[in-house]
């Protein structure tokens, strides 16, 4: 018996679905009536270097529960001459598939001197992103 070769055409998989890139914004609202923005000129004109807000990290929480950080905002992205003052500031990022919950902590200074993070806040409700479907999709066998 003699072999014989028989070629079976195959269409190379669709390329996997691109996971977009995503303009988060982050809209929080803080109060600095404990903690005033570091570097901020107090009413007897002395600049602040302790017992103050530096800036917020925000991010989303990976698979594992682990904070991914974004982007860290300094305290200029807080407005308004009431408190809590309104805050909000943007950035560009990939996030993962599934239910993405975000959140935000707050860098500080202690009245030591010592930076610091407070505990995690997130977001009340999850953000879904779902997978992309493959296009142009194809098999063949014979």
């Amino acid at each position: 018996m003699a072999s014989c070769t028989k070629t079976v055409p195959v269409t190379p998989p669709a390329p996997p679905p691109v996971n977009k890139d995503w303009l988060i914004t982050a809209n929080f609202s803080y109060n600095f009536t404990n903690y005033m923005q570091c570097g901020a000129r107090a009413a007897s004109d002395v600049s602040v270097t302790s017992g103050c807000i530096t800036g917020f990290t925000w991010g989303y929480l990976n698979a594992q529960g682990v904070q991914v950080p974004l982007k860290t905002s300094p305290v200029s992205v807080c407005s308004g001459s009431t408190q809590p003052q309104s805050c909000t500031d943007s950035a560009n990022s990939q996030l993962p598939i599934g239910s993405d919950t975000f959140t935000i902590v707050v860098n500080y200074i202690d009245s030591t001197g010592k930076p610091q993070i407070t505990s995690p806040v997130t977001s009340s409700s999850p953000v879904v992103i779902a997978a992309g479907l493959p296009q142009g999709f194809s098999i063949s066998a014979q």
